[in-house]
């Protein structure tokens, strides 16, 4: 049993793309786009609980190319990245290292949600 509401929402999703309400291809894109929020949700909560208020926070990013792409990415909408070093080549082919410097864009405030 689902629960987290993103673990419902997707429950709900294919029940409706079992009754034919939804194509799979609609399915599919709704719950891409839950899986997306949720990963969002994740980086910013790991982030903000790792750090003091105010203090930068070190990553290594260790993966295929595209994959540390894209998280780069991601981590940017979440937090303000400095300090983000080239691609270090690592002993697999096809995999790069990657070191950054994140920070909070706002403080932290409030309680947990």
């Amino acid at each position: 049993m689902p629960r987290t509401r993103t673990g419902r929402a997707i429950g709900d999703i294919a029940r409706r793309a079992a009754r034919g309400e939804l194509t799979a291809a609609q399915a599919a894109a709704l719950i891409a786009r839950l899986r997306a929020g949720q990963r969002h949700d994740l980086y910013r909560a790991a982030l903000d609980s790792l750090a003091e208020p105010g203090e930068p926070v070190r990553v290594r990013l260790i993966g295929p190319t595209a994959d540390v792409a894209n998280l780069l990415t991601v981590l940017d909408g979440v937090t303000t990245l400095s300090g983000v070093s080239d691609p270090y080549p690592t002993s697999r082919p096809g995999v790069v290292r990657v070191y950054a410097t994140a920070e909070r864009r706002h403080p932290l405030i409030g309680g947990s949600k």
